[in-house]
């Protein structure tokens, strides 16, 4: 009796080839998507945490920390604004003899001169693909559902920076930053009364 023979075509191995081709291309733009999106969801969780622990601080040191947002490279930066030029006769950082340049501390600005400040920078950014800005459909205000659109660059918080003061709240106006990847955009909103930090989604009508 004749043995079996097993294995395949040249034939069949091309068109196995092909199938698998065929259904790697009809995934691919969910796959893209789904991977773009991971990366808006993480761009807007680390921005909430850059918000909150700012708020902590500022509430922990008594001094102003702020948050400053950046269009032009999709970063933040987050920094104590206290002022300290000088460590003190002790030259130890954020001891009570501390030397305190009083038209630094509490300014909204990253003062060169002030160790104390340029010490506790942090820059960050946002993930590959993720900007400030928002998808062409969002005509409400981020998180609220109030009318109104988002700036043209994203950030609504003034001069782009968000202040928090011993107290915890934000100094100015309510603020929020929109993140986007081109066809979905989250937000991340801060009330000045409160301080209160919310994120949200945009559905296509409106932010939940």
């Amino acid at each position: 009796m004749r043995k079996a023979e097993f294995g395949f075509t040249l034939i069949e191995i091309l068109i196995i080839v092909a199938l698998i081709a065929i259904i790697a291309g009809l995934s691919y733009p969910s796959l893209k998507g789904t991977v773009r999106r991971a990366a808006l969801n993480r761009s807007q969780d680390a921005v909430f945490s850059a918000l909150e622990y700012a708020r902590i601080k500022a509430m922990e040191t008594g001094n102003d920390w702020v948050v400053i947002f950046s269009p032009s490279d999709s970063s933040y930066t987050v920094f104590s604004d206290n002022g300290i030029t000088s460590p003190g006769p002790d030259g130890v950082l954020f001891t009570d003899d501390d030397i305190i340049t009083p038209s630094y501390r509490n300014n909204g600005t990253l003062d060169g001169s002030a160790i104390g400040e340029t010490s506790t920078q942090r820059k960050y950014w946002l993930d590959k693909g993720v900007y400030y800005g928002s998808s062409p459909d969002v005509d409400k205000l981020a998180c609220s559902n109030q009318s109104g659109t988002p700036p043209s660059d994203g950030i609504s918080f003034d001069n782009n920076r968000a202040r928090f003061n011993l107290w915890g709240i934000l100094r100015g106006n309510d603020g929020a930053v929109y993140l986007t990847e081109g066809k979905n955009t989250r937000a991340v909103s801060v009330r000045a009364a409160t301080g209160r930090i919310k994120a949200c989604l945009w559905r296509g009508t409106i932010w939940q």
